[in-house]
């Protein structure tokens, strides 16, 4: 964006494809994705403001119309992703929207966020403060309810007219209803936030709400796709001196991003079932000592209570995995 272009720009990928990185929250980028067809098709929504600030003056720069769209793909259901989906209803009401069985309930209601995965950290911390101003994040960026048209299963084929096909493949862990979408003549994989290398920034680790073991099987399964392009929700880092920040990946870029992925969801479980096999003394006790092994192997970077926050979330699956323990309440 420029101090005289406030929205983003569409950025062509090839195959009829475009990527538009919008803003949502302080400072964090969500990547939707466009494919020009007779049957034009939208990936992900962003936050209610998305649609109209974002997307609609985009695609009318590039002579495209977001009006027109008739398929409205949801890789899951987390509110960076959905929270436009009640606008796009609006903007392109004739549109379908597609959504996995297991995330369709994020549709339905507020409380479905505010409760669940997006307040994991400071339930598990017990943050109260945090917590408020988590809740209040997301009542300002989602419009819900919103009525899931299609609950899209593994291996639902698309027609999007013109001879091309969109194949859905189910990804979970980073949510239970994680679906990825696989346009079939180009090879390209929209995968939203399934597989995320090492997350969406410097010193972080990828974020897994859900299900940690499903993660890393969602890796072994993507790389047996072998897609020639992938394209993230998020500019999702690889491995420290491995593959760059960036919201697509193709060719051997994109083969090494799964297998830095791979090695990055190891790596925390490994260290995690050796804290644990000496010795649980509580969730927050083994995360700080998980976490500073991490330093070394990951470049995970501490604040000042030898925490990393947005880790938290992804710590508690891989805690919940080898301890059977529950979501933080």
């Amino acid at each position: 964006m420029t101090a005289s272009n406030a929205h983003p720009a569409a950025v062509h990928l090839g195959d009829g494809i475009y990527r538009i990185p919008c803003q949502f929250a302080a400072d964090g980028i969500v990547h939707l994705y466009y494919i020009d067809a007779p049957e034009p098709v939208l990936i992900d929504t962003g936050v209610s403001a998305t649609p109209e600030r974002d997307l609609l003056p985009a695609l009318s720069d590039i002579g495209l119309d977001l009006r027109a769209v008739r398929h409205i793909f949801t890789t899951h259901g987390h509110w960076d992703h959905m929270g436009g989906h009640g606008s796009m209803r609006e903007i392109a009401p004739r549109a379908l929207v597609y959504i996995q069985p297991a995330d369709a309930y994020l549709l339905d209601r507020l409380e479905a966020h505010t409760f669940g995965y997006i307040t994991y950290m400071p339930r598990a911390l017990g943050d109260a403060t945090e917590l408020k101003a988590v809740m209040a994040q997301m009542a300002s960026n989602i419009v819900c309810p919103v009525r899931a048209d299609v609950l899209v299963l593994d291996g639902h084929r698309i027609d999007i007219g013109g001879g091309r096909t969109i194949r859905a493949v189910h990804t979970p862990g980073h949510s239970r209803g994680s679906m990825s979408y696989f346009l079939e003549d180009a090879k390209t994989l929209f995968t939203g936030d399934a597989i995320q290398g090492l997350g969406g920034g410097v010193g972080r680790l990828p974020l897994v709400f859900d299900d940690s073991r499903a993660y890393r099987a969602t890796i072994a399964r993507v790389a047996g796709i072998s897609p020639d392009r992938l394209c993230l929700g998020h500019a999702f880092t690889g491995l420290p001196g491995g593959t760059e920040a960036s919201p697509v990946r193709e060719g051997a870029i994109a083969r090494q991003f799964l297998e830095e992925s791979g090695q990055a969801a190891k790596a925390i479980e490994e260290t995690m079932r050796r804290v644990v096999a000496s010795g649980d003394g509580g969730f927050v006790v083994v995360a700080r000592t998980v976490l500073q092994r991490l330093v070394s192997d990951l470049g995970v970077t501490l604040d000042e209570e030898g925490l990393n926050r947005r880790a938290i979330a992804t710590l508690h699956a891989f805690y919940r995995e080898l301890t059977g323990s529950p979501p933080p309440v």
